[in-house]
């Protein structure tokens, strides 16, 4: 599978100066129907998958919280923001990371989101990304 081979990997975020861990687990995730459900389009999902190597390095965090299921290696879990353009639209994307007490920065999953209120939208990243980037 292309993903695996390409994607996984640690990749540096430039707003927390962590190491995050995309693994192979890590892409089953992204690409199971339950995830795809969530993402607001298709399309934009699996284009989001090609570039979110990039987009863990570039979205900002912007919520941490206790693991709803007290899981005890789980230290909290984060929630950066990002945004891609797809095919003109601009969509935001949240990235959800489990910080562990073992493993580190863990990726677990990411929705592509449509942004409510494209006239007030803050762009999280400080750019949009196209794959092209």
């Amino acid at each position: 599978m292309w993903a695996k081979k390409n994607i996984t990997g640690t990749y540096k975020n430039n707003n927390t100066s962590e190491s995050i861990n995309i693994s192979n687990t890590c892409i089953n995730k992204y690409l199971s129907e339950s995830a795809i459900k969530k993402s607001a389009n298709l399309d934009a999902h699996l284009a989001a998958l090609l570039i979110i190597p990039k987009l863990v390095e570039v979205s900002i965090l912007k919520e941490t919280h206790n693991d709803k299921n007290e899981d005890k290696n789980i230290k909290e879990i984060q929630r950066f923001y990002g945004s891609i353009n797809y095919e003109g639209k601009i969509y935001l994307v949240k990235i959800t990371i489990k910080v562990t007490k073992i493993e580190g920065n863990k990726a677990y999953s990411y929705e592509v989101m449509n942004i409510k209120n494209p006239n007030n939208f803050n762009n999280h990243s400080g750019k949009y990304y196209t794959g092209r980037d």
